[in-house]
């Protein structure tokens, strides 16, 4: 693997195929030989927000995905062309209460921010960015027989 290397995707923002971009990151994290854990961090996160830019974000162009692979990191950024929108501003949601007492929304975000090492958010142009980062944490090594 080199230091750092990207993927790079776009996906339908009225109807993106998460599902095929699962399963591109996964041949992905698979050929780097990272840990099964990471991934699924990672496509459970893309999932969530890309969900969310698809029913409420109003994106006109192609929603782009970039994962760049570090030596020690994975790092993500969707773009989205719709309604200025910093979903990190949301409060956390009551995860006290029972399911029928909840309020609707927001739990997606609170679990990415919670799997996520680091999530930021800015608005570039007409453009929401948000990125987020996750350590590779090697597996240990198991003892020799």
């Amino acid at each position: 693997m080199n230091a750092t290397d990207t993927f790079d995707m776009q996906l339908d923002a009225q109807a993106p195929d998460i599902g095929e971009l699962v399963n591109r990151l996964q041949v992905c994290f698979d050929a780097r030989g990272l840990p099964s854990k990471l991934f699924q961090s990672f496509a459970m996160a893309f999932d969530e927000v890309i969900s969310n830019i698809a029913a409420y974000g109003s994106a006109h162009d192609p929603i782009r995905i970039r994962v760049t692979f570090g030596a020690d990191d994975v790092r993500a950024e969707v773009i989205d062309d719709g309604v200025a929108f910093d979903p990190l501003q949301l409060p956390d949601p009551d995860v006290t209460s029972s399911v029928d007492e909840r309020a609707i929304g927001g739990l997606g975000v609170y679990l990415v921010r919670k799997m996520m090492d680091e999530v930021a958010y800015e608005r570039r142009e007409r453009f929401n960015c948000l990125m987020f980062r996750k350590r590779i944490v090697a597996a240990p090594d198991l003892p020799r027989t």
